[in-house]
């Protein structure tokens, strides 16, 4: 086993990454003690601290893998790579290595997280926009039905036209109807994108 020798060599606090601010305290919580696990070695072996250090980083992907999977997917491929890499090291008993790794991984992890978190604030704001849809449905749907009722259409309006706009409401309620499912049940992506189709 290796011996420890009082600090973490390369991963000591000099190398540790620069921390931004980053959504879900939670997130932030475990990172932080990925990284604080990493720079005491205060044992006669590496293998307490670097078991520590992995296991704080596996619990802090898992933490983040659901926001980040569902709003920033292309980010979670550089993350696995990482946990990967580091896991390989301490199944080969490098702690020293493991010790030196999870940082970087720690860094690659928060700002994944940190690009999910903005894409789900840019979401959640297009959402928004579309809070009149639903009062702007009712009116047309309103409309077209006075029109279908009446017996003499207006000039211009035809049996057809009242025919076509009655399927076209149909279509839009159907797809405002998937958008407001897809936003109960938290999916934003799903629902924004459904939101626009009706727009």
């Amino acid at each position: 086993l290796m011996q420890c020798r009082g600090t973490m060599g390369s991963a000591g606090r000099g190398n540790l990454p620069k921390r931004t601010g980053m959504e879900g305290g939670t997130v932030k919580k475990l990172i932080a003690f990925v990284l604080t696990a990493g720079m005491t070695v205060a044992c006669s072996s590496q293998k307490e601290p670097a078991d520590m250090a992995f296991k704080g980083l596996e619990e802090a992907v898992s933490t983040a893998r659901p926001e980040i999977e569902m709003f920033a997917p292309d980010q979670m491929t550089a993350v696995t790579d990482g946990v990967n890499a580091v896991k390989q090291k301490l199944d080969a008993e490098d702690y020293a290595g493991v010790i030196a790794g999870v940082p970087g991984v720690s860094s690659v992890l928060s700002a994944a997280a940190q690009a999910a978190a903005a894409k789900k604030a840019e979401l959640t704001t297009q959402w928004a926009d579309f809070a009149t849809m639903p009062a702007m449905v009712g009116e047309v749907s309103a409309k077209v039905a006075e029109l279908d009722g009446m017996r003499r259409l207006p000039r211009g309006v035809t049996k057809a036209t009242v025919a076509d706009a009655k399927s076209t409401l149909d279509q839009v309620k159907a797809l405002w109807t998937e958008a407001s499912g897809a936003f109960a049940k938290g999916d934003l992506m799903a629902a924004v994108a459904k939101a626009k189709d009706v727009k």
